[in-house]
């Protein structure tokens, strides 16, 4: 027989195994309503949809010639993206006053969901300069 602390060793390590593969499920974009529960939603789909940019970046950086400068481009293009979500804390801190506000408001959400915005968009930029590459 198992340990309790075993036995909470083992859940722990199955249930953290299994989260990286957990998607989100966009039916939470239906039910949105302001506070926690809208953070959680847009801060699991922006991450799911940040796996997809990642593996859709490696599809079409393996398309481009080694030596191209269109693959610092792309490097460049991702490092970018990623610079330009701190941005989104200017929404989030407007509505509070221009204060870092804590978790359990709104303002979370806000920016969740800016961070969210941004990912599709680069997501579809992806998604068309991958069948672009496939002609």
């Amino acid at each position: 027989m198992l340990k309790p602390i075993t036995k909470f060793f083992f859940i722990a390590i199955a249930v953290f195994a299994n989260s990286g593969s957990a998607k989100t499920d966009a039916e939470c974009l239906k039910h949105l309503g302001g506070g926690y529960s809208d953070a959680v939603c847009f801060g699991g789909l922006r991450a799911d949809m940040g796996a997809q940019n990642r593996a859709l970046y490696k599809k079409i950086r393996m398309r481009i010639p080694p030596g191209n400068p269109h693959a610092r481009m792309l490097d460049d293009y991702m490092s970018a993206q990623d610079a330009a979500v701190r941005f989104c804390e200017l929404q989030r801190d407007a509505g509070a006053n221009w204060e870092k506000s804590p978790d359990g408001t709104m303002y979370p959400a806000l920016y969740e969901q800016c961070v969210f915005d941004l990912r599709k968009v680069q997501n579809r930029f992806l998604k068309d300069l991958l069948t672009a590459a496939n002609w």
